[in-house]
This record gives C-alpha cells, sequence and structure tokens, in this order.
C-alpha cells in the first residue's frame, strides 16, 4: 500500500541507541505485516485504502501562543508538543511536585533508554499490531510521566499535541507513557488538537502503568483539523486493587481510529472506560476496546455514546475478555448511539467472551434517531423545533460529559457541543460549566 511504504520511508536509523534493533525490528514486522484491510474483523468498517500521506510543506515556525490551544492556558502543570516536537516556551514544568517527573522522549531516548525498553519490546513483538509498530519504529518524541509511591498530585497534567496548520502536512508518531507508583493519585489531560489547515496524519501511543492500589483518571481528545486523519491506540494495565478511568472524545478529523485495550492484570483491580464522538458530514469515526479480566475479584464498567450527522459515519466494537480463572467478575458494557439525519450511519457491536463460570457480565448497544414524542412535548412548552431537537441532541452526550471533573475540558466539550448542534444554547452552556 501506497501509504506504507511513504511511512515506511520516513525511517531514520538511529545506531546510537540500545533501542535501535527493537526499531529496526517494529519497522520489518510492520513490512511483513502490511496495513490492516477490512477483511480483518477489527477493522471491517474502517478502510484504510483512500487514505495518503501528503508530502511535508516547507519547515516554519509556527506562530503559537498558549491561548491558541484548547482548555490548556491557566494549566499549572503541562508539556506541549508541536509539529510532533517538544516546545519549552509553551510548556510549564518548572514547578513539578515532589514525586512527579515528566520528560520529553526525545531526551530520554539518549539519557535513559531503559525506560523505554519495555514499551518497545512489546510493540515491536510479532503480534503486536501494525500501527504500535509503527509508532516505535518512527517515533520522534512525546512525554515520559512517572509518579513515586505514596505520591497524590493534586493538579491535572496536561500534555497537548498541536498540529500547527499548514506548516505541517505530514506525519508524526508521538508517545504518552504514564508510570504510576503504588498508592499513588494523577489526572493526566491528553489534547491531540489541529489548527485549520493542517492535512497531517497523527499515529499515537498512550502506553500506561498503574501500580497496586493506585488512582489514575485519563482523558484523551481527538480534534484535529478537517483533512487530518488521527489513529491512536491507548495500552493501559491496572494492578492489584487499583482504579482506572479513561475517557475518549473525538470530534475532528476526516478519519478518526482508537483503540484502548484495558487489562485487568491483578485481583481488585477496577476499570472504566467511557467516550463520547460526533461524526459530522464527511467524518469516519471509529472506537475499538479491549477489557481483559485476567484475574479474579476485578470490575469493568463502560458507557460509549456517539452521535452521527450529514454522512458522516460511527463505529463502536467493544469487546469484553474473562479469562478462565478470573471468577467472581464484574462486567458491564453500554453503546448508545443517536443518528440526526437519515444519510448518517453507525454501526455498534458489542462483545463478551466468557471462561468463567461464577461472573456477572451484561452488555447492551442502541442505534436510534431523537425521539418524535420528546421533539412534542418540548414543542408543546413553546420551545422551538430546531431548538427541541439541539437540546434532546445535547442532553443525550451530556451525559458522558458531565462525569469530566476537569472543569476546562467540561466547558470546551459542552461548548463544541453546543455548537454542532446549529442552535445557540448560552443559557445551558452556562449551567453546565
Amino acid at each position: 500500500m501506497a501509504l506504507l511504504e511513504a511511512l515506511l520511508r520516513e525511517f531514520r536509523a538511529d545506531a546510537d541507541t540500545p533501542l535501535a534493533p527493537l526499531r529496526e525490528r517494529a519497522l520489518a514486522h510492520a513490512r511483513l505485516r502490511g496495513l490492516p484491510t477490512p477483511r480483518d474483523e477489527d477493522w471491517k468498517y474502517t478502510d484504510l485504502g483512500a487514505l495518503t500521506l501528503a508530502p511535508p510543506a516547507v519547515a516554519t515556525t509556527p506562530g503559537l501562543d498558549i491561548g491558541d490551544i484548547p482548555f490548556i492556558d491557566g494549566a499549572a502543570l503541562r508539556i506541549v508538543f508541536v509539529n510532533g516536537r517538544f516546545a519549552p516556551s509553551l510548556s510549564a514544568l518548572d514547578a513539578l511536585p515532589a514525586g512527579l517527573r515528566v520528560r520529553a522522549l526525545s531526551a530520554v531516548l539518549h539519557e535513559e533508554p531503559a525506560a523505554l525498553t519495555t514499551v518497545f519490546e512489546r510493540c515491536a513483538a510479532d503480534d503486536a499490531p501494525v500501527f504500535d509498530a509503527l509508532n516505535v519504529a518512527l517515533m520522534q518524541d512525546g512525554a515520559l510521566i512517572e509518579v513515586a509511591a505514596d505520591c497524590a498530585i493534586a493538579a491535572p497534567i496536561v500534555v497537548a499535541f498541536i498540529h500547527a496548520g499548514a506548516a505541517h502536512r505530514g506525519h508524526t508518531a508521538p508517545q504518552l507513557l504514564v508510570r504510576a507508583g503504588e498508592r499513588s493519585r494523577l489526572v493526566v489531560v491528553e489534547c491531540h488538537h489541529g489548527r485549520d489547515g493542517a492535512a497531517n496524519l497523527s499515529n499515537a501511543l498512550t502506553d500506561i502503568d498503574v501500580a497496586a492500589n493506585a488512582q489514575l483518571t485519563h482523558y484523551r481528545l481527538a480534534d484535529e483539523a478537517p483533512d487530518a486523519n488521527h489513529i491512536g491506540s491507548v495500552r493501559l494495565r491496572a494492578g492489584a486493587d487499583s482504579q482506572v478511568t479513561s475517557y475518549s472524545f473525538a470530534f475532528g478529523g476526516k478519519l478518526t481510529r482508537m483503540e484502548i485495550h484495558a487489562a485487568l492484570a491483578a485481583p481488585g483491580a477496577t476499570v472504566t472506560l467511557n467516550g463520547l464522538f460526533v461524526a459530522g458530514t464527511g467524518q469516519h469515526i471509529d472506537h475499538q476496546t479491549f477489557i481483559d479480566h485476567q484475574a479474579p475479584h476485578t470490575t469493568s464498567e463502560e458507557l460509549y455514546k456517539g452521535l452521527a450527522d450529514g454522512d458522516g459515519r460511527g463505529v463502536f466494537r467493544g469487546k469484553v475478555l474473562v479469562r478462565a480463572g478470573a471468577q467472581k467478575i464484574s462486567a458491564k458494557q453500554a453503546s448508545h448511539n443517536l443518528l440526526l439525519s437519515p444519510t448518517a450511519e453507525i454501526d455498534t457491536k458489542p462483545e463478551l467472551e466468557i471462561y468463567a463460570d461464577d461472573v456477572a457480565c451484561a452488555h447492551g448497544a442502541t442505534v436510534g434517531q431523537i425521539d418524535r414524542d420528546a421533539v412534542f412535548y418540548l414543542q408543546s412548552r413553546g420551545i422551538p423545533v430546531d431548538e427541541a431537537r439541539a437540546l434532546l441532541t445535547f442532553g443525550f452526550a451530556q451525559a458522558v460529559v458531565e462525569q469530566v471533573e476537569f472543569a476546562p475540558l467540561r466547558a470546551w466539550l459542552t461548548s463544541a457541543l453546543a455548537g454542532r448542534a446549529d442552535v445557540p444554547l448560552p443559557t445551558l452552556v452556562e449551567e453546565t460549566t
């Protein structure tokens, strides 16, 4: 495929680091596997055949200031990357609290490559997904966040990957690695944002390890420019008695594909996955989740909501695997979707695969249109039909957004949803922020 060949040409030998053999192995693995097609079950509804890699424009320094980046202004702890490279002038890392370490991977690659060995080995393995392999082969920068045991970090850490207009039309492979020590507390906000004019392809990998009795909340926003494409994956492992909550929000981009794999690796682990996508005209947004109950006495809960308008298409496939011996687990999964036009499409497929007999598992999925009776009820109260539809749409999506505890992100999402409704909802927005 032309796209794969274009990506492979971006590989640059990195012979001066111990990780070079792993990167070369990952590249060889990607070349052997090739890019997935709709004949692969995980990619049944998403075709990469039309995806191309735009040639990079002449390198320029984008005129960005902190106010150009969504909900980041005022964040006390932040690390920012512009067009795939660390941007120290936009970051705030000078006053990190005790027990917290945040570094750019471009430095870690040369200063402490051993910190990346586990991730690189996993992504270079023969059974690794091809885009994970491409990520470690082509990665140039990203962030490593480490929290020591028994440290509670009060302020959220914001990690922003910004694609700044026509100055960047190529490919980036950012990584975000999070290591939460035992009994630690942490909130991470990951933002992938493209300014108008960007036509980039982003292949992002987030790898999260949560140790025993730790608590971590991870928010992820994909809001690329209209002509950009985004492929991302989140791999998280939850230790004994840990609590992990993951949110995935997808709004922008021409094609957005998200894979979220959660491994409940020890007894007492709890994982919550929540998500919301909005697919408008010309957009294709695909979410794939996989929850792996590897140990007994583990708990998972999942809620994903989707909206599709115009000729937009949304996809959700969620799988829960309960391994043999993983007794007394609880797993709940729900996918609810709303079609806002006759030409919109949403495909949803929840799955349960169970190899234990003492479990409590449930799943459900719905795809429908706005309730005409509810619209009529609002009209009978004097609300115009367009505004009634907008209010109902907004309320459907807001059920996920209102769970977001990071106020700047919640306000941004609320405003974005109100704008997508095509009807001003200033009173509602003010009340919910």
